[in-house]
């Protein structure tokens, strides 16, 4: 099957296209994660990759307009690219890899998750979310 490489953009997932790591940038500490299937059409093997360190998190089936949360011990995000990956309608996609833009209202004493939304074939983005106290 050939991979569809898309970049989803939407007012609410921000992607930069950088390649390698950012440099001098805060450890943030990441302890889960959750995808969204914002779309009308099941989704399967979701997977946040870190190709640099070969480190990743997954969920098996996602239905229409659902999401799969899970955590792990805490592991510091310093930056390196990331990639997205899942199945959809008899294909697999793929966002290529790109770097997570943290936000300045990040409270580097705190972890957070990474929040992926699927919102279309083909079309996903990320962002690095902590709850509210």
């Amino acid at each position: 099957m050939g991979r569809l490489l898309a970049v989803g953009l939407c007012s609410v997932f921000l992607l930069a296209c950088a390649f390698g790591s950012v440099k001098n940038i805060p450890l943030l500490l990441i302890e889960g994660m959750v995808i969204e299937n914002q779309t009308q059409m099941w989704v399967s093997a979701a997977r946040l990759l870190v190709p640099v360190t070969g480190n990743f998190v997954s969920c098996g089936n996602i239905p229409p307009g659902s999401m799969c949360s899970t955590t792990f011990p805490e592991t510091g995000y310093t930056g390196n690219p990331v990639e997205i990956t899942w199945s959809q309608g008899g294909q697999i996609h793929s966002t290529g890899q790109f770097v997570v833009q943290l936000s300045d209202y990040l409270d580097r004493d705190r972890p957070a998750v990474f929040r992926v939304a699927i919102t279309g074939p083909g079309s996903a983005g990320v962002v690095i979310v902590q709850q509210q106290e």
